[in-house]
C-alpha cells in the first residue's frame, strides 16, 4: 500500500503493468550494466550504492504492486526511485522511436495507462514526437508520487533548523523524509532481493 496523489493505494490493470514491466527491464539492464544502473536524472536516486538501488526498488516495487504490504513511510529516496522508473520509461521510448526496426511496445503500455487515469488526447501509438510521451508519463507519475520535491533536498537542509522545520511544515513534509538512509543490501541479499521482485513483477505482466 503507497501513499500517493490519490490516497492510499496499490496499482492496478495497465498501471501496474507498466510499472512492473519498467521495473523488470530495468533489473534485467542492472544485471547487464557495471556497476549496475546508468545514471537516471534522478539525483537522490542515482547517487545510491547499487545495494541501496535495489533495496528502495524492492520497498517501491511491493509498496505499490502488493495489497497486503503495511502503509510506507514516505522518504526522499523512496519517491526518487519511483520517479527514477518513470524516468527510466522515458528512456526506453526514445530508443523505441530512435530504432523503428525493432519490435518494442512502451508506447502502447504508456498509452493504455493514460487512457485507465482518463487522460485525454493520448498521442497515436505511432507517434514520434517524444515530448508528448514525456507528457503522458508525468501525468501517471504525479498520481503515483506524493510529493514531487524528492529531489530538493538541499533546498530545505541548508537552511537554519527552525526555517527548514517551517517549510517542511508549510509543504507538509515529514521530518526525516531527506534523511531517511536506504539499506545497502550485499550483493548475496541485492539478488535475492532482485529475484523476489522479478517474480511479483512477472506474476502481474503474467510471463512464466
Amino acid at each position: 500500500m503507497w501513499r500517493t496523489q490519490n490516497g492510499e493505494r496499490t496499482l492496478n490493470g495497465a498501471e501496474a503493468i507498466l510499472f512492473s514491466e519498467a521495473l523488470l527491464s530495468l533489473l534485467d539492464e542492472a544485471a547487464e550494466e557495471e556497476p549496475g544502473f546508468y545514471d537516471l536524472g534522478v539525483e537522490c536516486f542515482d547517487n545510491l550504492t547499487f545495494g541501496q538501488k535495489v533495496s528502495v526498488l524492492s520497498i517501491i516495487g511491493k509498496g505499490l504492486l502488493c495489497e497486503d504490504v503495511p502503509l510506507i513511510n514516505l522518504s526522499a529516496v523512496l519517491e526518487g526511485a519511483i520517479a527514477a522508473v518513470f524516468e527510466y520509461i522515458k528512456d526506453e521510448i526514445t530508443f523505441e522511436i530512435d530504432r523503428p526496426e525493432c519490435y518494442w511496445n512502451w508506447r502502447s503500455l504508456v498509452a493504455a495507462a493514460a487512457k485507465e487515469i482518463g487522460a485525454e488526447h493520448i498521442p497515436e501509438i505511432t507517434c514520434t514526437d517524444l515530448e508528448e510521451w514525456e507528457t503522458e508519463i508525468d501525468k501517471i507519475a504525479k498520481l503515483v508520487l506524493w510529493s514531487l520535491e524528492y529531489d530538493d533536498a538541499g533546498l530545505y537542509i541548508d537552511l537554519p533548523p527552525e526555517e527548514s522545520k517551517q517549510l517542511r511544515d508549510w509543504a507538509g513534509i515529514p521530518d526525516d523524509y531527506f534523511i531517511a538512509l536506504a539499506d545497502d543490501l550485499t550483493d548475496a541479499e541485492a539478488r535475492e532481493k532482485i529475484r523476489e521482485l522479478k517474480i511479483l513483477c512477472k506474476s502481474i505482466v503474467q510471463l512464466p
